[in-house]
């Protein structure tokens, strides 16, 4: 026996800490060489006894199990057994083989670990019928290993179990064990192995020993209590920068983010910078995060799915991944693909694929790289089998994301290229699924990289030695700590809920104390993880939280008897630590005014633009003048606005020519001719102008739909009284007001008998409201700057919308006399007299100069730049294209807090 001690850990993190302590221990005592610790996780330690083995010849390579399944293997395993055993089930799409296959794994390695015989399931008095078909699973998967030669990791840790007991080989005097909270029977027989062979097995303590010293705290929410956690240990590296500091968080992956934000804004806020977004911490997670969540992994996984299936995809996705950096030319074409972005949106139905994108590319000439490096990529592509071996694909994948330009133009950081290089493994590493798979498609092989880039925990490798560890529950710390912090001890979370196996009967589980069987075995779980806590720093902290949303939450047993602390300070983010509550008083600048229009300077946007300043004078400012857009949102088939676009060409088309005369003088055979002859034109001209031309089914479809909505409105126009013909469509007017140069299209402009005129500006969406005509502000201005300001040269004697919709046919508006239009009332009648009261609107040139008035003290805004974020109803800002930039949430909060204060002020006083 070798008398060199050996000290075996539950986890590979603490066999780290454990050289880390020692390390600090001989540096201390001013050693300058010293013999490591000789620290393995018990895996690893029986590893090496074997591999050992092997070497001396004392176990035949003959008699070597032919392949270790890993968990991944393991589960595509157990998938491919379920999903045979289910494919004659009618109902076999209803399940979920991929969940079933982890269940069935756990039910496995419990049997093997706690030696339950198959037989005992069969006669248990819960035996459902899910066992009995598990049974049958593990059967048909035990076959298949054992035709392989193949073992899973559980039964391969038995059969070391078995060649250590029989092997000559030299073991350690002593070996101690570290961190093990509970020993279970198969780690039990290995230590029953260890002890027959003369091997004397203690339990490590952390030293110096510890007296603890709990005490307990509530918070009114999680937040609060990571705040105190955080500043609790700021405060503590503050007073003493040498302390050994942890803290303990049960959900850690859900606050990891949360944490690491509020200790960078205090530790390390320099980190805000990208150049040192990497810099060394003083602080260390014990967890990492999936690889598939590291950015340069993404991006490659998302090259590889949008390219592998060929099918189509849905422009939401594909927009991040055009964004996005670490392929193609990333830098040099970054704006230029922003600009691609908005116009793939604009021009592209929601659903595409990656030929159209490429030839979209090809034609915007705006995106030369990137239309290049997805032409490799398709002809690549095209040159691929349709399956192959998963060793022949691990090779293509990275050939194919070489086409790409991935990782992208500029060098990887450290973390990047850590992140990357595990990837790489891990593509490689594909090659080990060829028994497993056989010869798949490529969407297959992809589909098991991310998986595999999903289970697979990556940590950059920290600089030195940090002295704030943060650990979830299950990390045993490895040294004597200064200080703890525990938090999340609330009774739902700590002890946490059972879980037992569902394949497995819950009854046998229970008797025999599997992990996460009951309350019972959860609870002494708990209790001893709790012994070690205390056991681990002479300062301990467990905090929980009092509510969660509306819900009140109840502290945990386990910490229930200790003292309770109150009035923690509680961190603050970096933004909040320049709040005037912080000392820092911000300078108030009344921005409400824009830079005034210069002399030649244009503002776009039409009627849109007096809308918009009408209605909010920041809008109309970002929107129209610094040129603010939000990207739109593309949809299949033809959008809201382009099928409006459509009626409004079809009905132009029809007019042509035509009269109210010759519409009375019309059959409805002749009516419906011409109007179908009109929507066969407008369709015509609008797939012309089309990138891709729609499907002749669509337009038949369409062109049924337009005959139909344009015919029933051109029922309501025969009820017309008043003779008229149409002395314009679709006509462009160029106006000044007040200095500003705007461009209209009046939808239609009729003549009556007498000369007047009728303006019609066509609706095929929301019941456009005119009541605003009457007042200052003008919200709708189009029809009033038509009838007002455009120069006609004619009187005008009506004004209306023409609401062409499906069973809302009508039109809506004002007139200078009844009966010119169908149920649009003149000045004096009751109805109109309510919104324009006779006081300030006598008659009708009284209407006309409000609105010249009105538009013209806009316009006069907009010149002078009056951009305050002011408007009478909320609900008129939903159009707005700018909402985020008038940042209504942040002004809603500050009325609240004056009205607070207002309050507060008339109580006290």
């Amino acid at each position: 026996m070798t008398t060199t001690p050996i000290i075996l850990c539950s986890t590979s993190r603490m066999a780290h800490n454990i050289q880390l302590v020692n390390t600090r221990e001989m540096v201390a005592q001013g050693q300058q060489q010293w013999s490591p610790l000789q620290t393995y996780t018990l895996k690893q330690w029986l590893e090496s006894q074997i591999q050992t083995a092997i070497l001396l010849g004392e176990i035949p390579a003959a008699n070597v199990p032919s392949r270790t399944l890993d968990a991944m293997e393991e589960r595509l395993l157990w998938e491919r057994v379920i999903e045979e055993s289910l494919a004659n089930d009618v109902m076999k799409d209803l399940f979920d083989s991929s969940g079933l296959a982890s269940a069935a794994a756990e039910a496995n390695a419990l049997m093997q670990v706690w030696n339950i015989p198959p037989a005992s399931l069969l006669v248990a008095t819960q035996t459902t019928e899910e066992t009995k078909q598990f049974l049958q699973w593990r059967r048909a998967f035990q076959k298949a290993c054992s035709q392989a030669g193949w073992l899973e990791s559980v039964r391969y840790f038995d059969w070391q179990i078995e060649r250590l007991a029989k092997l000559e080989l030299a073991l350690p005097s002593t070996i101690d064990l570290a961190g093990f909270d509970r020993i279970d029977p198969q780690q039990q027989r290995l230590l029953d192995v260890l002890m027959a062979r003369g091997v004397q097995v203690n339990i490590w303590q952390i030293k110096p020993e510890i007296t603890p010293n709990p005490v307990q705290c509530k918070l009114d929410n999680r937040d609060a209590e990571y705040r105190a956690a955080v500043a609790w240990a700021v405060n503590a590296l503050h007073d003493n920068p040498q302390a050994r500091l942890a803290i303990v968080v049960p959900e850690l992956a859900v606050l990891r983010e949360r944490l690491a934000s509020l200790l960078d804004d205090y530790l390390h806020p320099v980190s805000i910078e990208a150049s040192h977004a990497e810099m060394p911490r003083l602080y260390d997670f014990s967890l990492g995060q999936p690889l598939s969540k590291q950015p340069v992994i993404a991006v490659a996984l998302n090259l590889l799915r949008l390219c592998a299936g060929r099918h189509d995809v849905a422009q939401e996705q594909f927009s991040p991944l055009l964004l996005q950096r670490f392929w193609s030319a990333d830098i040099s074409e970054a704006n230029a693909r922003a600009k691609f972005d908005a116009l793939l949106r604009h021009k592209l139905p929601q659903t595409i694929n990656l030929r159209r994108i490429i030839h979209f590319a090809e034609q915007a000439k705006i995106v030369p790289e990137l239309a290049l490096c997805l032409r490799s990529a398709s002809t690549f592509l095209d040159q691929l089998p349709l399956r192959n071996f998963p060793s022949v694909w691990s090779s293509l994948l990275l050939q194919f994301l070489k086409t790409l330009g991935w990782p992208g133009e500029r060098g990887l950081s450290s973390h990047e290229f850590q992140s990357q290089q595990k990837f790489l493994e891990l593509v490689e590493g594909l090659s080990r699924l060829d028994a497993l798979l056989g010869k798949v498609t490529l969407a297959t092989i992809v589909q098991w990289l991310a998986q595999r880039c999903v289970d697979e925990i990556f940590q950059p490798r920290s600089m030195g030695d940090p002295p704030l560890q943060i650990l979830g529950m299950l990390e045993a710390v490895g040294s004597a700590l200064d200080g703890l912090w525990v938090m999340g001890m609330n009774d739902h979370i700590w002890p946490p809920q059972p879980r037992p196996n569902p394949l497995l009967p819950a009854a046998l589980q229970r008797s025999i104390g599997t992990p996460n069987a009951d309350s019972q075995v959860q609870s002494e779980f708990a209790q001893a993880i709790h012994q070690r806590l205390l056991h681990s720093a002479s300062q301990i902290v467990f905090s929980w939280s009092e509510k969660e949303a509306d819900r009140m939450l109840r502290t945990s047993p386990l910490i229930a008897a200790l003292p309770l602390i109150t009035d923690l300070p509680l961190a603050s983010t970096l933004a909040e630590q320049y709040l005037p509550e912080q000392g820092f008083e911000p300078d108030a600048i009344d921005d409400h005014i824009a830079p005034a229009l210069t002399a030649g300077e244009y503002v776009h946007g039409g009627t849109g633009l007096l809308k918009a300043q009408a209605i909010c004078p920041a809008w109309a400012y970002y929107q129209y003048r610094l040129g603010a857009r939000k990207l739109e949102s593309p949809v299949d088939g033809l959008d809201s606005a382009t099928r409006g676009n459509l009626v409004h060409m079809v009905l132009q088309q029809f007019w042509q020519g035509r009269d109210s005369v010759v519409l009375q003088e019309m059959s409805v055979e002749q009516r419906l001719y011409a109007v179908d002859m009109a929507a066969t034109a407008a369709l015509t001209q609008f797939n012309q102008e089309r990138d891709q031309a729609l499907s002749a089914a669509f337009i038949a479809l369409e062109q049924q739909r337009l005959v139909k909505l344009v015919d029933a409105w051109l029922m309501l126009e025969l009820t017309r009284l008043a003779p008229f013909s149409v002395a314009a469509c679709e006509k462009k007017v160029e106006l000044d007001i007040e200095g500003i140069a705007i461009r209209l299209f009046i939808d239609r402009i009729d003549a009556l008998e007498d000369g007047r005129l009728v303006i019609i500006d066509y609706k095929t969406g929301a019941k456009p409201d005119y009541k605003n005509w009457a007042e200052s502000r003008i919200t709708e201005p189009q029809l009033p700057i038509y009838a007002a300001l455009a120069l006609l040269g004619d009187e005008v004697a009506a004004v209306c919308f023409s609401r062409v919709k499906s069973e809302e046919h009508a039109f809506s508006g004002i007139a200078a006399e009844a009966e010119i239009l169908p149920k649009v009332n003149d000045i004096t009648h009751k109805v109109i007299r309510n919104i324009f009261d006779e006081a300030s609107f006598p008659d009708w040139p009284a209407v006309l100069e409000h609105w010249r008035t009105s538009i013209r003290a806009i316009a006069s805004e907009i010149k002078v730049g009056e951009a305050a974020v002011r408007f009478n109803d909320e609900e008129d800002l939903k159009y707005c294209e700018v909402l985020p930039l008038l940042r209504l949430p942040e002004r809603e909060l500050q009325f609240e807090r004056a009205n607070a204060l207002l309050t507060d002020g008339t109580t006290n006083a």
